[in-house]
């Protein structure tokens, strides 16, 4: 029995000197009471634009991610969805971090690209969550389910990467259960050394019992006897029992047990869930985020607007929108060359966000706002993003009556082919038709198919006058109006099925000119396109419409012209 429980000490005291070791080494060096463990500084240096992790690296979820940069320049760190990642980076060289090993060490992978500066990363807004700036950068983040990257770079988005790089991971009760453990390792420890050394004392065997006998009464007689005198008869049977060796297996079972379901459970607690997400999409925009596009373009349209500069509308407008803003400022720098009727600041007020969920880019989102100067209309806009790397520019803007009645923005969607083929007519035919119906005017059979918004109806009843009034001059043979669809349709789809559509038409004005006859422009907008120039044969004025109309699911009515809003891009003729 000795021997069994020198054996026993032995395992318990080397398995809980192992245990201790390793709860003191996790607890006090590895872990800490913050209970974060991280990799240390690693120095990661590259000729590229950033240093990036695969989104397979953070592949778990739950416990919150600490991230360190430290540069001689001015450095980002920030960690963001792959699908804006792999955009904003897409074809660019970097580093990237394909695995992390133990001891803590980074794996890198170069990516090939291009060396061209990026956008600054600061200034884009789909991060999850950002640092910028000089010296030690730090962010801190609660894991989410799905494909997320950490990035590193030179806070300027130039080339030439040179960062120290710490990841930290933060387990809710980490620190308490290496503190568990080390517990656990010291129990272990002290029982095992127990049954090694200590010796519990035997107590003294005690003598044997003497059986008195007493001599039986004389006046007993043989026959109350029920068999022959023995001396076992007479012997007490409460005998005491023999000494038996103490044992220690129940206990030791029972501390050990103790211990496997303390480590056990508190291991189960500390380890993160793996990601179960599958989803690749996000809402193009958050609503705060959309607002915030809405006030950084109300700020750099007054200032292009004041200063007539197209160079600044680029950085927020995109075509049709700013073709349009280009014609507008070429027209208002010829007929007004003194700067006395520019355009006086607005802005667009209490602006509703609409933000469909997108995989890729580019994305878009819809807004649909108040006009500070102008109480009886409102802006219906779409901006778009073509990458992760470049600003969010305006490219359909149409100003639909505030008495118009708008589609709901909430849960606008881009359209699946289920969608489309529940609708009426597809955005596409949509186009042509409205061309035809622009072109023949209130009698087309074009027309049966869309109820117009009043701004469109004015601009058809103005072009039957404009064409009167020119052929009965004697220099015009006759004048046509011509509409052609222009590029393709912008669809969304709203929360009741139905389609809305952005699109562009343009429309040529044309005059023929009578044989033997000249004509040309002595004032007016046309003289920003052609002044003074003598024509023989035609002249024409080139215009550019941006209308947004909804088309109704099947057997729900006619075509709903929201709003059809015209700018003047060129003048000329042969």
């Amino acid at each position: 029995m000795r021997f069994a429980r020198v054996v026993l000490g032995l395992l318990l005291a080397l398995a809980g000197l192992l245990i201790t070791i390793a709860g003191a080494v996790a607890a006090f060096w590895l872990v800490g009471p913050d209970d974060t463990v991280d990799t240390g500084e690693h120095r990661l240096t590259g000729k590229g634009l950033a240093v990036m992790t695969a989104p397979d690296l953070l592949d778990r979820h739950g416990p919150t991610l600490h991230v360190t940069a430290t540069s001689a320049k001015p450095v980002f760190v920030g960690i963001g969805q792959d699908l804006d990642v792999a955009s904003y980076l897409a074809s660019s060289q970097y580093s990237r971090v394909v695995r992390l090993s133990l001891p803590p060490k980074f794996e890198t992978q170069e990516m090939t690209g291009g060396l061209r500066p990026l956008t600054p990363p600061a200034g884009l807004d789909w991060w999850t969550v950002k640092a910028s700036g000089a010296g030690k950068q730090s962010i801190s983040w609660p894991i989410a389910d799905g494909a997320y990257d950490v990035v590193a770079m030179n806070a300027d988005g130039t080339p030439g990467t040179e960062v120290g790089l710490t990841l930290g991971v933060q387990l809710a009760g980490l620190f308490g259960t290496c503190l568990l453990i080390f517990g656990a390792g010291l129990v272990l420890l002290v029982v095992g050394l127990m049954l090694l050394f200590f010796r519990r004392r035997r107590p003294p065997v005690p003598l044997p019992a003497v059986a008195v006998v007493k001599p039986l009464p004389e006046f007993v007689t043989a026959s109350a006897s029920s068999g022959p005198s023995s001396p076992s008869n007479h012997a007490p049977s409460n005998h005491a029992p023999a000494y038996q060796s103490p044992t220690y297996k129940g206990p030791a079972r029972r501390v050990a047990g103790t211990a496997v379901l303390l480590l056990v459970a508190t291991g189960c607690v500390a380890v993160p869930v793996k990601n179960t997400s599958a989803s690749t999409s996000r809402p193009a925009v958050t609503v705060a985020d959309g607002q915030a596009v809405v006030a950084r373009y109300n700020e750099l349209n007054n200032q292009a607007n004041q200063a007539r500069d197209p160079k600044r509308s680029e950085a927020i407008e995109g075509n049709p929108t700013l073709a349009m803003t280009r014609a507008g400022y070429q027209i208002s720098r010829i007929t007004d060359p003194a700067g006395k009727n520019l355009i006086k600041p607005f802005t667009y007020v209490k602006p509703k966000i609409g933000a469909p969920q997108f995989s890729s880019y580019p994305m878009r989102f819809v807004v649909d706002s108040g006009v500070s100067n102008d109480p009886n209309s409102r802006q219906l806009g779409v901006w778009q993003r073509q990458n992760a790397g470049t600003p969010w520019v305006l490219t359909h803007s149409v100003y639909p009556a505030s008495t118009m009645p708008l589609p709901p923005l909430e849960g606008l969607r881009i359209p699946a082919q289920a969608d489309m083929d529940k609708l009426s007519t597809l955005p596409q035919a949509a186009a042509a038709n409205l061309a035809v119906y622009l072109t023949g005017g209130a009698r087309s059979p074009k027309s049966a198919l869309f109820t117009p918004s009043p701004g469109m109806v004015n601009l058809l009843n103005q072009r039957v006058k404009e064409r009167t009034a020119d052929v009965a001059q004697s220099y015009i043979a006759n004048a046509t109006d011509t509409f052609h669809p222009a590029g393709d349709p912008v669809t969304f789809i709203t929360s009741a099925g139905e389609g809305l559509v952005f699109l562009t038409v343009t429309e040529q004005y044309l005059q023929l000119i009578e044989p033997g006859s000249n004509a040309y422009w002595t004032s007016g907008e046309v003289t920003a396109f052609s002044r003074m120039v003598k024509y023989t044969q035609t002249l024409h004025r080139d215009y550019l419409h941006q209308i947004a109309l909804v088309i109704p699911l099947k057997g729900h009515g006619r075509i709903r012209v929201l709003s059809m809003d015209g700018q003047l891009v060129g003048a000329g003729g042969s």
